[in-house]
């Protein structure tokens, strides 16, 4: 055998790659919400974006593709009440969570507008810049926003940072825009490049060196289109407008106008990362044709004028924020590009906005400030997680051991291609930024017990040659070849299935699909490339004489055709009994992925004995043990920095009564919930106001005036919000209205007023209130004592939020998985009826997929059913198990498994019929039973994985296993007694032998 150098340097470099990109695992590797936790982003929805036929699922959706396209990262989005959204992001860090806000926040609408001017639009500049124009633009056209200018006086600086505590900026909006810094001396000016800022600060890139500062100014207009000056205009001129929104902060608009075109980011086929003429980084975009032709039509009605003396500018608009604005030189069909303006494009706001075209714009826009924003800890108890992490390093190690002691050196062998497909594989996903869940990795694990499956199919080929007396280097070269076929049949069939799923399904199928496409390329290149490099090594360096292995059984002669019929009326019995079980469940059958259900936060009373002595490890599973009351409980520790210790918990169930799960809650908890805890702070008198009400502040004049000679008390509370869906202050003043009406005190609910009396923003609903009122300090301080109990004793004010929530597969999103699936049979009975040259391959190949499908659905169903049988659900571990998204990739892996074994009979029964005209009974037993012992190995090693992954992996990956232990079950079963059977009895005849020679042993066949 001829040695090859360049392949050894494929394989070392390959694996090498893969090793590198998953380094450092701590940074590389995330793990999910269910292993270590992450961040809950819950946003509003803009009511004044929501047109008559918005859907929520279409927004889910659409921020589905825009956050994770590929549907690897395993972050849920689902609906929270009507108008609420909640994205958990696993194990996610400051910077990502940034990044996602962004993703979230912008629409993603591209428009392409021209300019209007004062040469060809003067008829609209009255209108225009009048009084109404910026809330009313004249017809046929539209303001677009320029950007914004922030001045101040006096800030707070220090030698770095520039603070006004009255502004609200968008995050970085001002990062790489110069500040403008007066200090107090006269003509003392600096201009200082602004690194990053917050909603208050300006980060400068070096220190302004100022030693005062009594002003600054500073703007964002990423398009770098200068205001015109109104007392020189010129015909080329623009139309802006200054509209100032609030002290300190102005914005700028444009005049566009609205042209028949209607060019927009809909009609974009392609986007791309490139560079403009500065070689600055630029977004690239080509048009579809119909996108072509409009903007061809656009660009051409719109030509330079006046011997190229006037050009018209073209606007390109992104959420109707102009990105850029070129003059137009000559028509322009399929492609531009989108530059950054004066400042220009960082190479990380090109991915952002190539991401955000590629998404699509979203059906309406969030809030751009979360109305929640929280870390979590994992979904899993810690001993669920240690039952899982021990049984996949089991299930990880018991198929090599399995591979060394069977097959001897090609065990070792087929253990080395493991651990490259591992690492590739694993490489891979990190590279792409997948997050690994617990039954992700159980998923891995499973990889290793079906990715032998090439690597036995070629050692049973080997100890064929070598039972015909090959040598070992025809042992070799023709088990590797002779198996080539039967591999790639399979691995093709799950590629294209994998595809089609990729390409028509949603985003937690597309997530699978492309982790079944990597998985089964890398396969091929270790089980297959790499595999027969390392056998031609060692016998080349004579490392091998001969290739030793284990045997389960010498030639077999069973009659497998026979009980077909007995067989065939066995799976419909149990698959009807499992679509009866199935629909009468109904819709206990769903997990609260499918489902939804209820959302309860609440706080543990840390005076409670029973809480003071759980460590915080303890308190997770404390609430775990009490919420069991409740259907399918999920449960999430809310971690703020402001807590001394754990306490804040979210309880997620698929019941979907609130009263019934307030009230069982509180059963379960008793004394163990913390209840609202209000102290009353020393009164301060009101003062009348010293200035007149129009020059103070908007609610502060007629405020003070009202209680004028009364007091404001302070009030605390030790919890950070009552309810996410009301505000404090009118939670407090409604308890302290009924308060006064129970004390007979008249009028009650002019007698005073609460206001939130957070310092800032970030702190505003935490838990500082003021209470201003004209009542005596006498009456007043036993009115608040009441209303100190009268919240101790409000028993909805034990929960700071109730709230219904939606699954986070929608039914929308359900029927095209389905569709999905059904394609990817098709594909297969597509690619099997061409390569075996008749469609009952095909389908016969599909219907056992179906088979094992439905009986592992029904087995799922019965188990409701099952587990109450305590012998038998204690014997056999079975619960009621429900349909989720792991259990879903369980059936989705179970359709690769299925077709792979029936493909493997498949194809030796080709290889032995030949060109014989008819397939025969005798024909299909041959087959089954020549390639029993591989059958049997390979559905082994992935049972044995799936198995222990049952016993031993505890609640998290016990629903998956448990629907993969029945279906290999069933599909090694289906492949033998439903896929070959059907080939008979509809493409097959009967045998028509010889009566058998005295002695001769005769093949058992049916009659």
């Amino acid at each position: 055998m001829k040695q090859e150098p360049w392949k050894y340097f494929v394989i070392i470099g390959a694996v090498a790659l893969g090793f590198l990109a998953m380094m450092p695992p701590d940074k590389k590797l995330k793990l999910g919400i269910d292993l270590s936790g992450g961040t809950i982003l819950v946003y509003e929805v803009a009511q004044e974006n929501i047109g008559p036929n918005f859907n929520m699922d279409d927004l889910i959706a659409a921020l589905k593709q825009r956050i994770d396209p590929q549907g690897v990262m395993e972050t849920p989005i689902r609906k929270i009440g009507s108008n609420r959204v909640e994205i958990i992001l696993p194990q996610a860090g400051d910077e990502e969570v940034e990044e996602v806000k962004k993703m979230l926040t912008d629409v993603g609408s591209l428009e392409f507008r021209i300019l209007a001017n004062r040469k060809h639009d003067a008829a609209a500049i009255d209108r225009a810049l009048g009084p109404q124009g910026l809330s009313k633009p004249p017809p046929r056209y539209k303001w677009a926003r320029l950007g914004e200018i922030s001045t101040g006086t006096a800030p707070a600086f220090t030698a770095d940072t520039i603070t006004d505590r009255s502004q609200k900026w968008k995050r970085d909006i001002y990062a790489d825009a110069e500040v403008v810094l007066t200090g107090k001396t006269p003509g003392e000016t600096v201009s200082v490049p602004i690194k990053v800022n917050s909603a208050n600060t300006l980060t400068l890139k070096r220190p302004h060196g100022l030693s005062s500062i009594a002003s600054y100014r500073v703007e964002y207009n990423p398009s770098g289109i200068r205001v015109p000056d109104s007392s020189n205009p010129r015909p080329t001129d623009n139309i802006v407008r200054e509209e100032k929104v609030s002290p300190g902060r102005t914005e700028l608009w444009i005049l566009c106008t609205l042209d028949r075109q209607n060019v927009t980011g809909s009609y974009l086929s392609r986007t791309y990362a490139t560079s403009d003429e500065r070689l600055q980084p630029a977004v690239g975009f080509q048009f579809n044709r119909q996108g072509a032709r409009r903007f061809g039509d656009l660009t051409r009605s719109h030509l330079p004028e006046e011997a190229d003396a006037f050009k018209y500018q073209l606007a390109i608009l992104l959420d109707n924020l102009v990105m850029s604005a070129p003059s137009i030189n000559s028509e322009i069909r399929d492609q531009g590009i989108i530059e950054g303006g004066g400042q220009g494009f960082k190479a990380k706001e090109v991915d952002h906005l190539i991401k955000i075209l590629q998404a699509g714009s979203l059906p309406a826009s969030l809030n751009p400030t979360p109305a929640q924003e929280e870390k979590v800890g994992p979904t899993l108890g810690e001993d669920s997680i240690s039952k899982g992490w021990r049984a996949i390093w089991v299930s990880m190690l018991v198929v090599p051991i399995f591979m060394v002691i069977y097959y001897r050196f090609a065990g070792v062998v087929a253990v080395i291609a493991l651990v490259a497909n591992m690492i590739l594989l694993i490489g891979t996903m990190a590279f792409l930024q997948a997050t690994f869940s617990l039954p992700g990795l159980a998923g891995l694990a499973l990889t290793i017990g079906m990715a032998v499956d090439a690597n036995v199919l070629v050692f049973e080929r080997m100890r064929e040659e070598k039972e015909r007396g090959a040598s070992l280097a025809q042992e070799i070269r023709n088990g590797f070849s002779r198996a080539w076929v039967t591999i790639f049949d399979s691995h093709v069939t799950n590629l294209l299935a994998a595809i089609v799923l990729y390409a028509v399904g949603t985003e937690e199928v597309k997530g699978f699909a492309l982790t079944m496409i990597i998985g089964m390329l890398w396969n091929l290149f270790t089980a297959v490339f790499m595999s027969r490099v390392i056998f031609e090594l060692a016998y080349t360096r004579g490392w091998i004489k001969e290739l030793k292995m284990l045997k389960l059984w010498d030639k077999t002669n069973i009659d497998f055709i026979g009980p077909r019929y007995v067989c065939m009326a066995v799976s419909l019995v149990l698959i009807l009994l499992g679509l009866g079980a199935f629909f009468a469940r109904g819709r206990t059958m769903y997990n609260i992925d499918f489902t939804g259900g209820t959302l309860v936060t609440i706080r543990l009373n840390d005076a409670d004995p029973t809480v003071q002595a759980l460590s915080e490890s303890r308190r997770a599973e404390f609430v775990r043990e009490k919420a069991g009351v409740l259907p399918d409980v999920t449960v999430e520790s809310l971690r703020v920095t402001k807590d001394a210790s754990l306490t804040r918990f979210n309880i997620r169930t698929t019941e979907q009564k609130t009263d019934e799960v307030k009230a069982k809650i509180l059963d379960a908890f008793g004394p163990s919930l913390a209840k609202v805890d209000m102290t009353v702070g020393d009164p301060r008198p009101i003062a009348a106001p010293a200035t007149p009400p129009a020059t103070a502040k908007a609610a502060t004049p007629a405020l003070v005036g009202r209680f004028a000679g009364g007091r404001e008390y302070p009030l605390s509370f030790n919890t950070a919000a009552f309810n996410s869906t009301q505000s404090p202050e009118k939670l407090v003043a409604s308890e302290f209205e009924k308060v006064l009406q129970a004390a007979n005190i008249a009028n009650p609910g002019t007698r005073f007023e609460v206001v939130n009396a957070a310092e800032d923003e970030s702190a505003r609903g935490a838990t500082r209130l003021a209470l201003r009122t004209d009542l005596e300090p006498d009456v007043a301080r036993a009115q608040l004592a009441n209303l100190k109990g009268s919240l101790a004793s409000n028993r909805d004010l034990l929960f700071e939020r109730v709230a219904n929530f939606g699954g986070t597969v929608a039914s929308e999103t359900r029927t095209l998985a389905l569709i999905a699936t059904v394609a990817s049979w098709v594909i297969i009975i597509v690619y099997l009826w061409w390569r075996f040259h008749s469609f009952t391959y095909g389908l016969a190949a599909v219907l056992a997929v179906v088979h094992d499908v439905l009986v592992t659905l029904g087995a799922i169903a019965v188990s409701y059913w099952l587990a109450r049988i305590p012998v038998l659900s204690s014997v056999l571990m079975i619960d009621q198990f429900k349909i989720d998204l792991p259990i879903v990739a369980a059936f989705l892996t179970l359709i690769g498994f299925s077709v792979n074994d029936t493909i493997v009979i498949f194809d030796r029964i080709r290889e032995i019929k030949g060109k014989t005209p008819h397939l025969t009974d005798k024909i299909v037993n041959d087959a089954i039973n020549q390639t029993l012992s591989r059958t049997i190995l390979t559905s082994l090693t992935a049972w044995l994985v799936v198995v222990i992954l049952y016993i031993l992996g505890g609640e998290g990956l016990h629903g998956f296993a448990f629907a993969l232990v029945v279906g290999f079950l069933s599909g090694t079963y289906s492949t033998v007694y439903i896929a070959t059977p059907i080939l008979i009895d509809w493409v097959g005849t009967k045998n028509e032998l010889p009566a058998a020679k005295p002695g001769e042993k005769r093949l058992a066949t049916s009659k």
